[in-house]
């Protein structure tokens, strides 16, 4: 059991690495793809999808294959010698490579075609890209011409070492001047026009009586200055008859490229130079939206599938309402689509088991479909995830003002119909309190418990990728319980260690506190003895508002779990236990302090029967007399000491501790200084928030006097102080040392309770004396 602690701890460390569920593993319920588990094939575990195109047309699934087939077909029998350029156009990732794929396999059935296949992203530099070009032509030109006695791909080969697209104007007009390339084939070509090629080229294809389809792909990848040279390659090389060429792009993207060269500038200057290249303009038909879905849902199963993640069918359902409300009609792509199954291929395993996955599946839909939404949400926590104020109008609308702006700023393109719709259909139920009903603090745990991403501690992990620091993992903690029955003492303080190297020990303390009513018998008292047991390693937090620290939670915690065994015998002995055990008779007072039931509790929150609390304060009693026997609690125990001593007391008597704290404060001067410290607290300042001692009053002196007697504590400070204390300042200078300080105040209380009680024993003899003379 430790092992596995020590495994998930170290996975943890290195950024909660996903565990990895069998194949057997159930799925309780699956996404409602439409189709047959057996239909969609799943990739081994653990893969990434591809961004590859479909390379026949049997794979299609948007039904372009005929729209490909067809424009194959009108190019392969075009009776037209002359050339024709067609642009293809559709955004990135719309699947325009697939179709140049499927018109590349129709074209192979047409024996007169010579299919061309280029790709400009291949080559880094204008002439290599002319180089190219040519070269990839007389590569085709022959293999398909492979008998003609003009090797045309030879003279393609040499020309194309010769041209450098700076020469080459849009007329397509190239002057070569002799040098070091045309010495290579001979002075004879050190000077040669376009159109000597061209009329080879042309009386080679029309005597072959076969047709030149060129497919360029990619464009849009390209940079500006590679774009304007690949147009210009085009005007170059499109005057050769029996010649056609395909263009695939995004024309938005290449209108704006073109723009900045040719025309009036901007897009509209770049579309009006594509209208003198391409003569034939088609958009890409749109994907259709049931296929887009049902792909993304095929995605989103195999994601769950391979991270072994059992979803509930209300999860399910869950899931696909907002899904197919909001994302679903977004996706727009194939490439989208899958770029969804990979991020939650990504996500999914790191946070498996750490995260409400309905709400990471669609956070991660939202950052994949609305990256402008996702950081706004990731960037705005407190707008997301606090609610106005119960009435309070001004607040509520500031508010109301501020989610809009941030939604018209991140989703711009988006009508405020639209982001009503989003808002509704996703963020309010992802982030309950950006609607209109008011979710108190109670609701605060609920979600926790859920692990949803309007919880405040859950939130950050959703887009950490893991677990921050100071948080702790919800499977560490799940195995915590599992195991804490069959640790030693040893291995259970090993565990709480590394915890508290994690500086996860306040919400260790939390998490478990949240899941008290899960947790068996057993675990229960395991863990109840463990924190008992391991008490030093609590942290105890200061704070201006810090009502309950880490160690009070844990005493807290311990409580929860006692109450998950069973009322009687088995309880009782666990408690008293506690008490034995706590790794210090202070905390073992906290423990007391909560585990024991007040009148001001409902009855139902209570852990043992009166005589339980009876007996359990004894056994503290007992515990308290030993410990302070060994040393004074106001040197070992300070924080805890005016607790321990009213526990004392009421199992003892007041001489009893009187006797006792006597003998230790006698032992030495600066007792007196350590033992009235203990009941010194500390305030905070509103403005600057840093704390300084508190002040020694009325209620401070009236424990110690119950305890000492306020005449031997004040005897004691003369004896140190001497006459100063005569005339003891009520408020010290802030120069004066702290024992000194907390003396002039002792005294100053001391003086007006000495003077309080002579003046009302005065009024006591003389009413008296009064009553005698009537």
């Amino acid at each position: 059991m430790l092992e596995r602690l020590r495994k998930l701890w170290a996975s943890n460390k290195n950024g909660s690495e996903g565990s990895k569920a069998s194949a057997e593993e159930p799925i309780h319920a699956e996404l409602d793809t439409g189709l047959d588990t057996e239909e969609a094939e799943a990739p081994p575990s653990d893969q990434f999808l591809d961004d590859q195109p479909i390379t026949d047309r049997l794979s299609d699934r948007f039904n372009r294959a005929p729209f490909a087939s067809r424009l194959a077909h009108t190019l392969a029998q075009r009776a037209d010698p002359s050339s024709i350029v067609v642009g293809l156009y559709g955004p990135w990732g719309d699947g325009k490579t697939s179709v140049l794929e499927m018109m590349g396999e129709a074209l192979k059935e047409y024996p007169r075609v010579i299919l061309v296949r280029f790709n400009p992203w291949h080559f880094q530099s204008q002439d290599a890209l002319l180089r190219g070009f040519f070269a990839t032509l007389a590569e085709a030109m022959e293999k398909s011409l492979p008998n003609k006695k003009e090797m045309v791909g030879d003279l393609l080969k040499q020309y194309g070492g010769l041209l450098s697209l700076a020469n080459v104007t849009l007329g397509g007009v190239v002057q070569i001047s002799a040098g070091e390339a045309a010495k290579s084939v001979g002075e004879s070509l050190s000077t040669v026009s376009l159109e000597e090629l061209r009329l080879r080229i042309d009386r080679m294809l029309g005597q072959s009586k076969r047709r030149l389809v060129v497919l360029v792909d990619d464009i849009d990848r390209l940079d500006r200055e590679e774009t304007h040279a690949i147009f210009k390659l085009v005007k170059l090389s499109a005057s050769f008859k029996h010649t056609s060429y395909v263009l695939a792009f995004d024309d938005d993207v290449v209108a704006a490229a073109l723009g900045e060269r040719y025309g009036e500038g901007g897009a509209k200057g770049g579309r009006a130079f594509l209208e003198k290249i391409v003569q034939v303009p088609l958009n890409l038909p749109p994907a259709d939206t049931n296929s887009l879905r049902l792909i993304a849902l095929e995605g989103v199963q195999r994601a769950v599938d391979q991270t072994g993640i059992v979803l509930t069918q209300s999860q399910v359902d869950a899931f696909i309402r907002h899904f197919d409300d909001v994302i679903a009609p977004a996706l727009g792509t194939p490439r989208k689509a899958k770029l969804l199954s990979n991020a939650l291929l990504f996500a999914l395993p790191i946070l498996k088991g750490e995260v409400n996955t309905v709400d990471l599946m669609l956070i991660e839909g939202v950052r994949v479909i609305y990256p402008g939404l996702y950081a706004a949400i990731r960037s705005n926590r407190d707008l997301f995830l606090k609610g106005g104020r119960a009435g309070a109008r001004d607040d509520h609308q500031k508010r109301e003002e501020d989610i809009s702006a941030l939604l018209e700023k991140s989703l711009p393109h988006m009508s405020v119909e639209e982001r009503g719709w989003t808002r509704r259909r996703l963020l309010e139920p992802l982030f309950p309190r950006l609607g209109n009903s008011m979710y108190g603090g109670e609701w605060d745990s609920t979600w926790a418990a859920e692990q949803k991403i309007c919880a405040g501690e859950y939130f950050q992990r959703y887009f950490a990728y893991g677990v921050p620091l100071g948080d702790v993992s919800d499977r560490l903690i799940v195995e915590f319980i599992k195991a804490a029955p069959d640790l030693s003492a040893s291995d259970s303080r090993a565990a709480l260690q590394r915890f508290s190297e994690m500086q996860g020990m306040p919400r260790l303390v939390m998490r478990l506190r949240q899941r008290k009513e899960t947790i068996g018998a057993s675990e229960a008292k395991a863990i109840a003895l463990t924190f008992a047991r391991n008490g030093d390693l609590l942290p105890r937090e200061r704070g201006m508002l810090t009502l309950v620290d880490t160690r009070a939670s844990a005493a807290i915690l311990i409580s929860d779990m006692l109450k998950q065994l069973q009322m009687g015998p088995e309880r009782q002995s666990a408690a008293e236990q506690v008490i034995r055990e706590a790794s210090s008779v202070g905390f073992a007072s906290e423990c007391l302090r909560w585990i024991h039931h007040n009148n001001d509790r409902p009855e139902e929150r209570r852990v043992l029967s009166d005589d339980g609390d009876k007996a359990l304060s004894r056994l503290a009693s007992k515990r308290i007399e030993v410990a302070s026997a060994e040393a004074p609690f106001f040197l070992t125990e300070p924080k805890d000491a005016p607790t321990l001593y009213w526990l004392w007391r009421q199992e003892t008597s007041d001489a009893h501790v009187q006797q006792a704290l006597r003998a230790q404060l006698k032992t030495s001067a600066d007792h007196v200084d350590a033992f009235l410290a203990c009941f010194v607290g500390e305030s905070w300042g509103v403005e600057s928030g840093i704390p300084r001692p508190g002040d020694f009053d009325r209620r401070q002196y009236d424990s110690v006097s119950k305890l000492v007697g306020a005449d031997y504590i004040a005897a004691k400070l003369k004896e140190q102080y001497g006459a100063e204390l005569d005339s003891p300042e009520e408020y010290p200078a802030e120069g004066m040392d702290q024992p000194r300080r907390v003396s002039h105040q002792f005294m100053n209380v001391h003086i007006f309770v000495t003077q309080e009680k002579g003046s009302s024993s005065g009024s006591d003899s003389a009413h008296a004396s009064e009553e005698s003379m009537k």
